[in-house]
């Protein structure tokens, strides 16, 4: 079966380089970076990962200070995928719409008028920040096609909303902090004032979630919008999303985490309308497939042997 698969990627990789997609189809150099199943990288398309991977090296899971021989591992894994994401975008038979090309051309045209002195010092030209940009747009586009089944399909819709019902929630609050501005604590007495005065908005809230914005106001807090908050989200203390999803809808909690104090009201997902979902549902079926897209990604990345290195 690999082989087989390996034979299709050759013959792929053939009508992907006519079709001028991969890398070093302009100015090939004497002797390319890398060789990839019979496949030539060139040093500009190299040079990128590497730059990129000793700029960031904790993005790439090294350290701070990863040794050479760990930078350039890591820029040629990045060479290999950029090369499998080419041949599975002509696999699947793939193109890209009008409004992705532009946005393409749009970050390309943004990091080459910021960076262009850095890229031009590395020896990274505006065509190839087109190619591996354009190979991220690849990804995103494949992984659509494998796990985005469309709002016309049932059952897809609802696992998907059931998945966004189910990693987020919706609420309003009001935040104080035991705290001063240069990070010391309050005195004991004005901590217990801060207490006191957001136990204050549970109370005069009530039942009635309605007027959770004018009890915040009486107690001397203005109220936050709307909040959609992400399961895995770092935005608010650890345990924040389960002690507001645990909560009734309607209903006003008071929340303390170190320095900080909440009066939260939680609001029903649902109540506020298809709309939400809606902009949420990519970020829902990233989530969602994120492991298993990283799995079928690898080891399809794994049929892309490195023939020669040059680096």
């Amino acid at each position: 079966m690999v082989v087989k698969m390996k034979r299709l990627i050759c013959l792929l990789l053939i009508s992907a380089l006519a079709a001028g997609l991969l890398a070093g189809c302009d100015l090939i150099p004497e002797k390319p970076a890398l060789v990839i199943l019979g496949t030539d990288i060139d040093r500009e398309i190299y040079s990128y990962y590497y730059d990129r991977v000793q700029g960031r090296p904790k993005d790439y899971g090294l350290s701070d200070n990863p040794d050479e021989d760990k930078i350039k591992d890591t820029s040629i894994e990045l060479c290999r995928k950029y090369l499998a994401l080419n041949t599975s975008f002509v696999y699947h038979n793939l193109s890209l719409s009008s409004t992705e090309k532009v946005a393409v051309s749009d970050n390309v045209n943004n990091h080459w008028i910021r960076f262009r002195n850095h890229y031009e010092k590395i020896g990274v030209s505006k065509q190839t920040l087109n190619k591996v940009f354009t190979a991220d747009a690849y990804e995103d586009a494949i992984f659509s096609a494998i796990y985005d089944k469309g709002v016309g399909n049932a059952q897809g819709e609802k696992e998907l909303k059931d998945y966004f019902y189910t990693n987020f929630v919706a609420f309003r609050n009001v935040c104080a902090y035991f705290t001063l501005s240069d990070g010391s604590a309050v005195t004991e007495a004005k901590r217990q004032e801060i207490i006191t005065n957001v136990n204050k908005i549970k109370e005069l809230t009530g039942s009635a979630p309605d007027t959770f914005d004018s009890a915040a106001t009486a107690a001397g807090y203005t109220a936050s919008d709307t909040v959609i908050l992400d399961r895995n989200s770092d935005d608010y203390p650890e345990g924040f999303f389960e002690s507001v999803y645990d909560q009734e809808d309607g209903s006003v909690k008071i929340i303390t985490y170190g320095n900080s104090i909440f009066a939260v009201l939680k609001e029903n997902l649902e109540d506020l309308g298809e709309g939400v979902y809606a902009s949420y549902r990519e970020e829902c079926l990233e989530e969602k497939y994120a492991v298993e897209w990283e799995s079928t990604l690898s080891n399809y990345i794994s049929l892309f042997t490195v023939d020669e290195i040059n680096v």
